[in-house]
């Protein structure tokens, strides 16, 4: 599978950001990694190229504002895509019903990230 990584580019915590590219392209994956999607970004090229879309939020940002319901155009079509938010408290998804959190941080940090790591292992998430 083809990840589009996009990270958080006021705050990067660069090793957190190796460490998710690492671990998915160990197990078998393309990994693209981007700064922030600026306002002039061709969504339809986004969305076309990649399997799924990870965010890396180091922000105490509202998990909805990154599901937008009203939303409409080409950043909404975004949403039809996969999406991973691994955020100060956990990781979400929206596989399932509205932004699911599949997993609980107790902070957004290296233990936390390998706790993750080992339960997708366990459970062989994102292998390919």
């Amino acid at each position: 599978m083809k990840y589009l990584l996009i990270t958080d580019k006021n705050q990067q915590k660069q090793a957190l950001i190796d460490n998710i590219a690492e671990f998915l392209w160990n197990n078998g994956n393309e990994i693209y990694v981007r700064a922030d999607l600026g306002k002039n970004e061709d969504y339809r090229v986004i969305k076309s190229q990649y399997d799924c879309i990870v965010y890396l939020i180091c922000r105490d940002d509202s998990i909805e504002s990154f599901f937008p319901d009203a939303d409409t155009g080409e950043r909404n079509s975004l949403n039809k895509k996969f999406v991973l938010i691994f955020s100060i408290d956990g990781v979400y998804c929206n596989a399932l019903p509205f932004p699911h959190k599949i997993f609980h941080f107790d902070g957004l940090n290296q233990h936390e990230l390998t706790r993750f790591f080992l339960w997708c292992e366990n459970l062989k998430l994102f292998i390919t």
